[in-house]
């Protein structure tokens, strides 16, 4: 059998564990090329780092492109790929090059479009306090998240997930989804049927920013809201996380939620970090700066 060329394009973690998946796995493709963001500095250092997807695509020995996408520079790489992927990836790729590969371009979308369209699915999808959300393979075009449906599965979401839980679900059923469909057009050479969605449905996520954690907590009493602020943790989780601001000492610090349980109704702080402080459980938080 005539194995499928593709071209991959992702970058954070759980696009890379897709990625390997791909590798991993008996299908007969060949992942010729891979795509993902530039290197980047990370943490206070500002070490610089590649992406998860670059560094799985290099440990198996796949050529790798960071640079910024235009028709100049990728077009001609294209040539002899028959299909794109596109997970996470994080920019837009232009027009002009959707048309390239054979059979275009494929993209794994981890919300139940034409709902949460956009960058952060994941983290709407928990923080909006949905009760399912799923994966959805689409046939790319000019518009975000816009393309025809190729297919879509649903997930229930557990209760008390992170987004971290929720990213290896969908990755794990996104690629099962994907691996269904690839099959099918490695057997029968033609791209499978498609649905046009419903755009008057369509809803929008967009990237998320330090200050979306922020919580107005006049005190570490419960709050008038927990299910929502649990929600928020939980889709916020690990980056940006959840903070307030308190006054210890006659001034005023930022306090770091680091971990938290949402159980009958009450929210149970169990790690907080004070500025400038290493992470603490909350009951010794408590009683070195003696809070009620």
């Amino acid at each position: 059998m005539k194995k499928l060329t593709l071209a991959y394009f992702g970058t954070p973690d759980f696009s890379a564990q897709l990625l390997e998946k791909l590798i991993q796995d008996k299908l007969p493709i060949k992942i010729k090329l891979v795509f993902t963001q530039p290197d980047k500095p990370v943490g206070r250092k500002q070490i610089i780092i590649p992406s998860p997807v670059k560094i799985v695509a290099e440990k198996n020995n796949i050529p790798v492109f960071t640079k910024d996408i235009s028709f100049n520079n990728l077009s001609h790489s294209l040539l002899n790929v028959e299909l794109g992927l596109l997970y996470a990836y994080g920019k837009i790729i232009p027009k002009a090059i959707l048309t390239q590969p054979k059979f275009g371009f494929w993209n794994i979308h981890p919300s139940l479009l034409p709902k949460y369209r956009g960058p952060s699915p994941i983290a709407f999808s928990l923080i909006k306090g949905e009760q399912k959300t799923g994966v959805t393979l689409i046939q790319m075009d000019e518009e975000l998240d816009h393309g025809p449906i190729i297919d879509q599965q649903e997930l229930i979401i557990a209760t008390n997930s992170k987004r971290p839980d929720l990213e290896n679900q969908l990755t794990d059923l996104g690629y099962q989804l994907l691996k269904k469909n690839l099959l099918k057009l490695i057997i029968n050479r033609y791209p499978p049927p498609t649905q046009a969605q419903d755009h008057s449905q369509a809803t929008y996520t967009r990237l998320l920013k330090k200050e979306d954690g922020y919580i107005k907590w006049q005190t570490l009493k419960q709050p008038t809201d927990p299910q929502k602020i649990y929600q928020l943790f939980g889709g916020l989780y690990p980056w940006p996380g959840i903070w307030t601001r308190i006054r210890i000492g006659g001034k005023e610090k930022r306090l770091k939620i680091i971990d938290l349980n949402y159980y009958d109704g009450k929210l149970i702080l169990k790690t907080v970090q004070l500025e400038g402080k290493k992470p603490v459980d909350f009951k010794t938080f408590s009683q070195a700066y003696n809070l009620s």
